[in-house]
Protein backbone atom coordinates (compact mmCIF):
# COMPACT_ATOMS: atom_id res chain seq x y z
CA UNK A 1 0.00 0.00 0.00
CA UNK A 2 2.87 2.38 0.80
CA UNK A 3 4.47 1.69 -2.59
CA UNK A 4 1.14 2.22 -4.37
CA UNK A 5 0.65 5.50 -2.58
CA UNK A 6 4.19 6.63 -3.48
CA UNK A 7 3.61 5.75 -7.13
CA UNK A 8 0.30 7.62 -7.13
CA UNK A 9 1.96 10.74 -5.72
CA UNK A 10 4.70 10.53 -8.35
CA UNK A 11 2.11 10.23 -11.09
CA UNK A 12 0.20 13.22 -9.75
CA UNK A 13 3.39 15.27 -9.66
CA UNK A 14 4.32 14.32 -13.22
CA UNK A 15 0.83 15.32 -14.35
CA UNK A 16 1.24 18.70 -12.71
CA UNK A 17 4.58 19.25 -14.44
CA UNK A 18 2.98 18.29 -17.74
CA UNK A 19 0.21 20.78 -17.07
CA UNK A 20 2.74 23.52 -16.32
CA UNK A 21 4.29 22.82 -19.71
CA UNK A 22 0.90 23.50 -21.27
CA UNK A 23 0.62 26.76 -19.32
CA UNK A 24 4.22 27.89 -19.86
CA UNK A 25 3.73 29.96 -23.01
CA UNK A 26 0.82 31.89 -21.53
CA UNK A 27 2.62 32.45 -18.24
CA UNK A 28 5.72 33.72 -20.04
CA UNK A 29 3.61 36.08 -22.13
CA UNK A 30 1.86 37.49 -19.08
CA UNK A 31 5.09 37.80 -17.10
CA UNK A 32 6.83 39.64 -19.96
CA UNK A 33 3.91 42.05 -20.16
CA UNK A 34 4.25 42.71 -16.44
CA UNK A 35 8.01 43.30 -16.78
CA UNK A 36 7.39 45.66 -19.67
CA UNK A 37 5.11 47.70 -17.44
CA UNK A 38 7.66 47.76 -14.62
CA UNK A 39 10.49 48.88 -16.92
CA UNK A 40 8.31 51.45 -18.64
CA UNK A 41 6.85 53.09 -15.55
CA UNK A 42 10.22 53.05 -13.75
CA UNK A 43 11.83 54.93 -16.65
CA UNK A 44 8.93 57.40 -16.77
CA UNK A 45 9.29 57.97 -13.03
CA UNK A 46 12.97 58.85 -13.48
CA UNK A 47 12.02 61.37 -16.16
CA UNK A 48 9.34 62.84 -13.88
CA UNK A 49 11.52 63.42 -10.82
CA UNK A 50 10.94 67.18 -11.09
CA UNK A 51 7.20 66.47 -10.78
CA UNK A 52 6.86 64.48 -7.52
CA UNK A 53 3.13 63.91 -7.87
CA UNK A 54 3.45 62.48 -11.36
CA UNK A 55 6.48 60.39 -10.35
CA UNK A 56 4.58 59.05 -7.35
CA UNK A 57 1.65 57.95 -9.56
CA UNK A 58 4.07 56.20 -11.91
CA UNK A 59 5.79 54.42 -9.02
CA UNK A 60 2.37 53.24 -7.82
CA UNK A 61 2.03 51.54 -11.21
CA UNK A 62 5.44 49.90 -10.73
CA UNK A 63 4.36 48.55 -7.35
CA UNK A 64 1.05 47.30 -8.74
CA UNK A 65 2.83 45.47 -11.56
CA UNK A 66 5.35 43.97 -9.15
CA UNK A 67 2.48 42.70 -7.00
CA UNK A 68 0.93 41.05 -10.08
CA UNK A 69 4.25 39.36 -10.82
CA UNK A 70 4.52 38.12 -7.23
CA UNK A 71 1.00 36.69 -7.36
CA UNK A 72 1.73 34.92 -10.65
CA UNK A 73 4.84 33.28 -9.19
CA UNK A 74 2.91 32.20 -6.10
CA UNK A 75 0.21 30.63 -8.25
CA UNK A 76 2.79 28.62 -10.20
CA UNK A 77 4.58 27.51 -7.03
CA UNK A 78 1.32 26.59 -5.34
CA UNK A 79 0.29 24.43 -8.28
CA UNK A 80 3.69 22.75 -8.69
CA UNK A 81 4.10 21.95 -4.98
CA UNK A 82 3.96 18.24 -4.18
CA UNK A 83 0.66 17.10 -2.76
CA UNK A 84 0.53 15.49 0.64
CA UNK A 85 -2.06 14.45 3.18
CA UNK A 86 -2.57 17.82 4.86
CA UNK A 87 -6.29 18.29 5.23
CA UNK A 88 -7.55 21.41 6.93
CA UNK A 89 -10.58 23.67 6.77
CA UNK A 90 -10.22 25.05 3.26
CA UNK A 91 -12.09 27.84 1.51
CA UNK A 92 -12.27 26.38 -2.01
CA UNK A 93 -13.40 29.76 -3.35
CA UNK A 94 -9.90 31.18 -2.83
CA UNK A 95 -8.18 28.34 -4.70
CA UNK A 96 -10.60 28.59 -7.61
CA UNK A 97 -10.30 32.37 -7.77
CA UNK A 98 -6.48 32.34 -7.81
CA UNK A 99 -6.34 29.43 -10.27
CA UNK A 100 -8.62 31.25 -12.70
CA UNK A 101 -6.16 34.16 -12.75
CA UNK A 102 -3.36 31.81 -13.75
CA UNK A 103 -5.53 30.12 -16.37
CA UNK A 104 -6.63 33.45 -17.85
CA UNK A 105 -2.95 34.35 -18.25
CA UNK A 106 -2.34 31.06 -20.06
CA UNK A 107 -5.40 30.42 -22.22
CA UNK A 108 -5.79 32.16 -25.58
CA UNK A 109 -8.27 35.01 -25.79
CA UNK A 110 -10.63 33.04 -28.04
CA UNK A 111 -11.46 30.83 -25.05
CA UNK A 112 -13.95 32.76 -22.95
CA UNK A 113 -13.96 32.23 -19.20
CA UNK A 114 -16.93 32.73 -16.92
CA UNK A 115 -16.92 32.35 -13.16
CA UNK A 116 -19.91 32.18 -10.83
CA UNK A 117 -18.48 31.85 -7.36
CA UNK A 118 -21.59 32.12 -5.22
CA UNK A 119 -20.29 30.02 -2.32
CA UNK A 120 -17.45 30.80 0.06
CA UNK A 121 -18.13 27.65 2.06
CA UNK A 122 -15.26 25.77 3.73
CA UNK A 123 -14.60 22.03 3.51
CA UNK A 124 -12.02 19.74 5.17
CA UNK A 125 -9.55 19.27 2.32
CA UNK A 126 -5.93 19.08 1.18
CA UNK A 127 -5.22 22.39 -0.62
CA UNK A 128 -2.58 20.92 -2.97
CA UNK A 129 -4.85 18.11 -4.13
CA UNK A 130 -7.88 20.36 -4.65
CA UNK A 131 -5.69 22.81 -6.58
CA UNK A 132 -4.31 20.01 -8.76
CA UNK A 133 -7.75 18.53 -9.39
CA UNK A 134 -9.30 21.86 -10.38
CA UNK A 135 -6.43 22.84 -12.68
CA UNK A 136 -6.49 19.40 -14.26
CA UNK A 137 -10.20 19.66 -15.05
CA UNK A 138 -9.76 23.11 -16.58
CA UNK A 139 -6.83 21.96 -18.69
CA UNK A 140 -8.88 19.01 -19.92
CA UNK A 141 -11.59 21.47 -20.93
CA UNK A 142 -8.97 23.59 -22.71
CA UNK A 143 -7.87 20.60 -24.77
CA UNK A 144 -11.36 20.31 -26.26
CA UNK A 145 -11.55 24.00 -27.17
CA UNK A 146 -8.00 24.93 -28.19
CA UNK A 147 -8.70 24.61 -31.93
CA UNK A 148 -12.16 26.11 -32.31
CA UNK A 149 -12.54 28.15 -29.13
CA UNK A 150 -15.41 28.02 -26.69
CA UNK A 151 -16.52 28.93 -23.20
CA UNK A 152 -15.14 27.59 -19.92
CA UNK A 153 -17.62 28.10 -17.09
CA UNK A 154 -16.70 27.50 -13.46
CA UNK A 155 -19.19 27.76 -10.62
CA UNK A 156 -19.28 27.20 -6.87
CA UNK A 157 -22.66 26.86 -5.20
CA UNK A 158 -24.14 25.65 -1.93
CA UNK A 159 -26.34 22.58 -2.35
CA UNK A 160 -28.68 21.02 0.20
CA UNK A 161 -29.68 17.36 -0.33
CA UNK A 162 -32.84 16.72 1.67
CA UNK A 163 -33.34 13.06 0.77
CA UNK A 164 -30.44 10.59 0.29
CA UNK A 165 -29.59 10.01 -3.38
CA UNK A 166 -28.40 6.85 -5.09
CA UNK A 167 -25.80 7.54 -7.79
CA UNK A 168 -24.50 4.32 -9.34
CA UNK A 169 -23.54 2.08 -6.43
CA UNK A 170 -22.87 4.92 -4.00
CA UNK A 171 -25.38 6.39 -1.61
CA UNK A 172 -25.13 10.15 -1.18
CA UNK A 173 -26.39 11.06 2.30
CA UNK A 174 -28.61 14.03 2.96
CA UNK A 175 -26.72 17.09 4.08
CA UNK A 176 -24.96 20.29 3.08
CA UNK A 177 -22.61 20.20 0.08
CA UNK A 178 -20.29 22.52 -1.81
CA UNK A 179 -20.84 21.95 -5.53
CA UNK A 180 -17.99 22.68 -7.94
CA UNK A 181 -18.90 22.68 -11.65
CA UNK A 182 -16.47 22.90 -14.58
CA UNK A 183 -18.22 23.14 -17.95
CA UNK A 184 -16.85 23.51 -21.47
CA UNK A 185 -18.42 23.88 -24.92
CA UNK A 186 -15.74 21.89 -26.73
CA UNK A 187 -15.97 18.78 -28.83
CA UNK A 188 -16.78 15.76 -26.67
CA UNK A 189 -13.32 14.48 -25.70
CA UNK A 190 -12.73 13.28 -29.30
CA UNK A 191 -14.35 9.96 -28.40
CA UNK A 192 -11.55 9.11 -25.98
CA UNK A 193 -13.63 8.04 -23.00
CA UNK A 194 -13.31 4.26 -22.74
CA UNK A 195 -14.92 2.04 -20.11
CA UNK A 196 -17.74 4.50 -19.70
CA UNK A 197 -20.93 3.46 -18.00
CA UNK A 198 -23.96 5.52 -18.95
CA UNK A 199 -27.02 5.75 -16.73
CA UNK A 200 -30.18 4.66 -18.55
CA UNK A 201 -32.07 7.54 -20.18
CA UNK A 202 -29.40 10.06 -19.23
CA UNK A 203 -26.19 11.42 -20.63
CA UNK A 204 -24.37 11.13 -17.31
CA UNK A 205 -21.01 9.37 -17.40
CA UNK A 206 -19.13 8.58 -14.23
CA UNK A 207 -15.87 6.98 -15.26
CA UNK A 208 -13.44 7.22 -18.13
CA UNK A 209 -10.47 9.03 -19.58
CA UNK A 210 -10.26 12.73 -20.19
CA UNK A 211 -7.71 14.03 -22.68
CA UNK A 212 -5.28 16.62 -21.44
CA UNK A 213 -3.95 17.42 -18.01
CA UNK A 214 -5.47 14.75 -15.78
CA UNK A 215 -6.97 11.28 -15.98
CA UNK A 216 -10.57 11.18 -14.79
CA UNK A 217 -9.75 8.24 -12.56
CA UNK A 218 -7.19 10.42 -10.75
CA UNK A 219 -9.84 13.10 -10.32
CA UNK A 220 -12.16 10.44 -8.91
CA UNK A 221 -9.47 9.32 -6.44
CA UNK A 222 -9.04 12.86 -5.11
CA UNK A 223 -12.81 13.36 -4.87
CA UNK A 224 -13.25 10.01 -3.09
CA UNK A 225 -10.43 10.89 -0.67
CA UNK A 226 -12.51 13.93 0.31
CA UNK A 227 -15.75 11.88 0.62
CA UNK A 228 -17.15 13.64 -2.43
CA UNK A 229 -19.21 12.57 -5.45
CA UNK A 230 -18.15 13.07 -9.08
CA UNK A 231 -20.64 13.22 -11.97
CA UNK A 232 -19.81 13.90 -15.62
CA UNK A 233 -22.47 15.01 -18.13
CA UNK A 234 -21.43 14.95 -21.77
CA UNK A 235 -23.09 15.31 -25.17
CA UNK A 236 -21.38 14.71 -28.53
CA UNK A 237 -19.93 17.97 -29.90
CA UNK A 238 -21.85 20.03 -27.33
CA UNK A 239 -19.45 19.99 -24.43
CA UNK A 240 -18.93 18.43 -21.04
CA UNK A 241 -19.95 19.39 -17.52
CA UNK A 242 -18.11 17.98 -14.51
CA UNK A 243 -19.92 18.31 -11.20
CA UNK A 244 -18.31 17.55 -7.84
CA UNK A 245 -20.16 17.52 -4.53
CA UNK A 246 -18.03 17.99 -1.40
CA UNK A 247 -19.66 17.48 2.01
CA UNK A 248 -19.27 20.44 4.35
CA UNK A 249 -20.44 18.79 7.56
CA UNK A 250 -18.51 20.19 10.50
CA UNK A 251 -17.23 23.22 8.59
CA UNK A 252 -18.26 26.66 9.71
CA UNK A 253 -19.90 29.05 7.32
CA UNK A 254 -18.30 32.44 7.37
CA UNK A 255 -19.67 35.49 5.57
CA UNK A 256 -17.46 37.13 3.00
CA UNK A 257 -17.04 40.09 5.32
CA UNK A 258 -15.30 37.81 7.81
CA UNK A 259 -12.34 37.30 5.49
CA UNK A 260 -9.34 39.09 6.78
CA UNK A 261 -8.51 42.35 5.11
CA UNK A 262 -4.87 43.34 4.73
CA UNK A 263 -3.61 44.86 7.92
CA UNK A 264 -3.05 48.60 7.74
CA UNK A 265 0.32 49.70 9.00
CA UNK A 266 0.41 53.14 10.55
CA UNK A 267 3.77 54.87 10.67
CA UNK A 268 4.89 55.78 14.14
CA UNK A 269 6.02 59.22 15.17
CA UNK A 270 9.58 59.73 16.32
CA UNK A 271 8.52 59.50 19.97
CA UNK A 272 6.76 56.17 19.33
CA UNK A 273 9.53 54.51 17.38
CA UNK A 274 11.30 51.40 18.55
CA UNK A 275 14.93 51.10 19.60
CA UNK A 276 15.11 47.39 18.76
CA UNK A 277 18.00 45.91 16.79
CA UNK A 278 17.31 43.68 13.81
CA UNK A 279 19.90 41.43 12.18
CA UNK A 280 19.11 41.17 8.46
CA UNK A 281 20.95 38.47 6.50
CA UNK A 282 20.60 38.25 2.70
CA UNK A 283 23.10 37.75 -0.11
CA UNK A 284 21.18 40.12 -2.40
CA UNK A 285 22.56 43.65 -2.01
CA UNK A 286 19.44 45.41 -3.31
CA UNK A 287 17.25 43.59 -0.79
CA UNK A 288 19.55 44.54 2.09
CA UNK A 289 19.51 48.19 1.04
CA UNK A 290 15.74 48.42 0.51
CA UNK A 291 14.77 46.88 3.84
CA UNK A 292 17.50 48.67 5.79
CA UNK A 293 16.21 52.04 4.58
CA UNK A 294 12.61 51.14 5.33
CA UNK A 295 13.21 49.65 8.78
CA UNK A 296 15.58 52.38 9.94
CA UNK A 297 12.92 54.86 8.81
CA UNK A 298 10.60 53.20 11.31
CA UNK A 299 13.02 53.46 14.20
CA UNK A 300 14.84 50.13 14.11
CA UNK A 301 18.59 49.67 14.20
CA UNK A 302 19.52 47.29 11.39
CA UNK A 303 22.72 45.20 11.22
CA UNK A 304 23.30 43.92 7.66
CA UNK A 305 25.12 40.72 6.67
CA UNK A 306 25.59 39.24 3.19
CA UNK A 307 26.09 35.64 4.33
CA UNK A 308 25.20 33.34 7.21
CA UNK A 309 28.76 32.80 8.42
CA UNK A 310 29.43 36.49 9.02
CA UNK A 311 26.06 36.86 10.72
CA UNK A 312 26.69 33.89 13.02
CA UNK A 313 30.12 35.18 14.04
CA UNK A 314 28.62 38.58 14.89
CA UNK A 315 25.79 36.97 16.84
CA UNK A 316 28.22 34.83 18.85
CA UNK A 317 30.23 37.93 19.75
CA UNK A 318 27.20 39.69 21.27
CA UNK A 319 24.02 37.55 21.44
CA UNK A 320 22.17 40.03 23.66
CA UNK A 321 22.50 42.89 21.19
CA UNK A 322 20.03 41.46 18.67
CA UNK A 323 16.25 41.55 19.24
CA UNK A 324 15.16 39.79 16.04
CA UNK A 325 16.81 37.99 13.12
CA UNK A 326 15.61 38.06 9.52
CA UNK A 327 17.43 35.63 7.26
CA UNK A 328 17.20 34.44 3.69
CA UNK A 329 17.08 30.68 3.12
CA UNK A 330 19.36 30.17 0.12
CA UNK A 331 22.78 31.73 0.75
CA UNK A 332 26.40 30.74 0.18
CA UNK A 333 28.44 29.24 3.03
CA UNK A 334 25.57 28.84 5.51
CA UNK A 335 21.91 28.49 4.58
CA UNK A 336 19.17 30.26 6.50
CA UNK A 337 17.83 27.14 8.21
CA UNK A 338 21.32 26.14 9.42
CA UNK A 339 21.99 29.67 10.62
CA UNK A 340 18.70 29.63 12.49
CA UNK A 341 19.56 26.30 14.14
CA UNK A 342 22.90 27.61 15.39
CA UNK A 343 21.40 30.88 16.64
CA UNK A 344 18.66 29.01 18.52
CA UNK A 345 21.30 26.80 20.14
CA UNK A 346 22.82 29.96 21.61
CA UNK A 347 19.55 31.75 22.36
CA UNK A 348 16.49 29.45 22.23
CA UNK A 349 14.17 32.45 22.74
CA UNK A 350 15.53 34.41 19.76
CA UNK A 351 12.69 35.38 17.38
CA UNK A 352 13.64 34.55 13.78
CA UNK A 353 11.91 35.31 10.50
CA UNK A 354 13.01 33.03 7.66
CA UNK A 355 12.17 34.25 4.18
CA UNK A 356 12.58 32.31 1.00
CA UNK A 357 12.13 32.75 -2.75
CA UNK A 358 11.80 29.01 -3.38
CA UNK A 359 13.27 25.97 -1.68
CA UNK A 360 12.49 22.26 -1.79
CA UNK A 361 14.45 21.79 1.45
CA UNK A 362 12.16 23.58 3.87
CA UNK A 363 8.47 24.34 4.32
CA UNK A 364 6.53 26.53 6.71
CA UNK A 365 5.74 23.54 8.94
CA UNK A 366 9.39 22.51 9.05
CA UNK A 367 10.50 26.05 9.89
CA UNK A 368 7.97 26.46 12.69
CA UNK A 369 8.91 23.02 14.02
CA UNK A 370 12.51 24.19 14.31
CA UNK A 371 11.46 27.11 16.51
CA UNK A 372 11.44 29.78 13.82
CA UNK A 373 8.73 32.35 14.56
CA UNK A 374 7.61 33.06 11.01
CA UNK A 375 8.21 31.69 7.52
CA UNK A 376 7.63 34.20 4.70
CA UNK A 377 7.57 33.51 0.97
CA UNK A 378 9.38 36.15 -1.10
CA UNK A 379 8.63 38.68 -2.38
CA UNK A 380 7.23 40.43 0.67
CA UNK A 381 6.38 44.11 0.77
CA UNK A 382 8.26 46.23 3.34
CA UNK A 383 4.97 47.13 5.07
CA UNK A 384 3.90 43.49 5.39
CA UNK A 385 7.32 42.65 6.82
CA UNK A 386 7.04 45.55 9.26
CA UNK A 387 3.67 44.27 10.42
CA UNK A 388 5.16 40.81 11.09
CA UNK A 389 8.12 42.30 12.97
CA UNK A 390 5.91 44.38 15.23
CA UNK A 391 3.62 41.45 16.01
CA UNK A 392 6.53 39.14 16.85
CA UNK A 393 8.31 41.69 19.04
CA UNK A 394 5.06 42.54 20.84
CA UNK A 395 4.59 38.82 21.62
CA UNK A 396 8.12 38.59 22.99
Amino acid sequence: MTEQKTQALRLQQSQKLEALGTLAAGISHDFNNILSGIFGYAQLAKISLDNPRKASDQMDQVLAAAQRAAELVQQVLSFSREAGDQKKQLRVYLIVKESMKLLRSSFPAFIEMETRLDSKQMIPADPAKIHQMFMGLCLNAYQTMKKNGGVLTVSLTDETIIQPLQIQDKKVPAGEYLKLSVTDTGHNRNGKMPDTRVHPDTDTQTTGQLTGGMDLNDVQMIVADHDGVLIVHTQPDKGTAVEIFFPVAGAEKKPASAERAPARVVSKTQSQRSSKTIMLVDDEKAIRQIYEEFLTGHGYEVALFENGTAALNAFKADPKRVDLVITDMTMPELTGDKLSEKILEIRPDMPIILWCGFSEDISEDTAVGMGIKKYIQKPVSPRDLLQSIRKILDEN
